[in-house]
């Protein structure tokens, strides 16, 4: 199996495309898959003449990472223009562009099409390799190696052999890699809940074997502030408290986590409560119809994994009835829920963590500032009062405020001109 299909997608073709001074914008060479690929073979074609006015752009985009679809295509490119006196209207357009399926996650190649096109802006200004009839055949050998190595194994490192075409670069190298692609760390809030993905444990010892190889020992050294975080998480601490137990300082911890959360190693939910409203997503209907989640779901809610004291139809119908904004007690009640059968808060976790379901938010409003108080009096609550403006849901003020929720509850209860949004 090719390096491709475990990681990233499969390059369909690369294509050259330039801007000739008298036919305008055409296609200078074109390499496709290579024929042993196991991917089924396909007949469409690319539609350049759909796309030709993104792959040779106005001046806006050039220097730019452009992404087009065009039929069953996804065309990633970096347009490019490299003025000069000794150009045809004082200016070589060009442009290296990468075919893949439409529906292909391409955000990988991204820093592979930058560096392909920065690459060959070099030569050309440097050996007018592009611009230069005698170019053709290395440029050739190297389009259709980047083919073959990064599809075949994600990664590419060839000489070219410019000999008698840019003295200057006569024996030029090219080392691509791809690598994964991670979307930026999520902010996160002093009143999220870190869940675990992963066993904290085997991560340790598996980063162990890789310094130590064979030997392991049995004290694993590991970073100091993820160590000693990774101990306080229970899928129930939130981070502030998560920082007061570890002693480590709240912004420190955050920044632990997120390191944890880039990597896939825990998600973020909100804090559990039996007074928490939650409502259902369209991906609720996944929990009908793959089996795989059903097992996963029966799995990890039922109590001490005793899976004989409900059933996976049992389960699906209960996600079935959470509507009309209920809290969560409120749910219990209604539909009789032996706790003892059925861990509650896991259910709606699971719920959560499979955007199966959505927390709805209380969101208190002072709508009319009470004017009234005495000096003192206002100093000391304006911090509370001040978040009171749509803005900052109750988990949020309860952390912030260092109150739980029915204290903060009450003092909310006690102003005057406040409403609830739930949202």
């Amino acid at each position: 199996m090719s390096f491709s299909h475990r990681a990233f997608p499969e390059i369909r073709a690369i294509f050259l495309a330039q801007f000739h001074p008298d036919q305008g914008p055409i296609v200078i060479e074109l390499i496709k898959r290579p024929a042993r690929s196991i991917a089924p073979a396909d007949s469409s074609k690319i539609d350049f003449n759909s796309i030709q006015t993104l792959v040779i752009p106005k001046l806006q985009l050039f220097d730019r990472l452009v992404t087009v679809n065009t039929g069953k295509y996804k065309v990633m490119c970096y347009p490019l223009c490299i003025k000069g006196d000794n150009y045809v209207r004082n200016a070589f357009i060009f442009n290296m562009c990468f075919a893949f399926d439409i529906d292909a996650d391409t955000k990988c190649y991204g820093p592979v099409v930058k560096r392909v096109g920065c690459l060959l802006r070099e030569l050309e200004i440097t050996g007018k390799l592009l611009s230069n009839p005698e170019g053709t055949r290395p440029l050739l050998g190297m389009m259709r190696q980047l083919v073959n190595k990064l599809n075949e194994h994600g990664e590419y490192q060839i000489e070219l052999d410019l000999k008698g075409i840019s003295q200057p670069m006569a024996s030029t190298g090219i080392s691509i890699k791809l690598f994964p692609y991670y979307e930026a760390p999520k902010d996160i809030e002093p009143y999220h809940v870190p869940v675990k993905i992963i066993d904290f444990d085997i991560a340790k010892r598996k980063s162990a074997q890789t310094v130590y190889q064979a030997h392991v020992p049995s004290d694993i050294m590991w970073d100091l502030v993820l160590d000693k975080v990774t101990d306080y998480i229970d899928n129930i601490n939130h981070v502030r408290r998560i920082a007061r137990l570890t002693a480590i300082h709240e912004k420190t911890v955050i920044l632990a986590l997120k390191h944890l959360d880039y990597f896939g190693c825990i998600k973020l939910v909100d804090i559990f409560r039996f007074g928490n409203v939650y409502e259902g997503q369209h991906h609720l209907k996944d929990i009908f119809r793959n089996a795989w989640l059903q097992r996963e779901c029966h799995r990890y809610v039922t109590r001490d994994g005793q899976t004989g004291s409900i059933s996976i139809e049992q389960l699906i119908q209960l996600y079935s009835t959470i509507r009309n904004r209920k809290t969560v007690a409120e749910w219990i009640i209604e539909n009789d829920i032996d706790v003892d059968r059925l861990d509650v808060r896991r259910f709606f976790m699971f719920g959560v963590l499979h955007k199966m379901l959505r927390r709805v938010h209380c969101y208190p409003v002072l709508s009319k500032l009470q004017d009234q108080r005495s000096p003192d009096d206002r100093e000391a609550k304006l911090g509370t009062l001040d978040m009171l403006d749509g803005t900052h849901h109750l988990d949020e003020i309860c952390i912030l405020e260092d109150k739980d929720m029915d204290t903060m509850r009450e003092f909310l209860d006690q102003q005057e001109g406040i409403n609830y949004m739930y949202l």
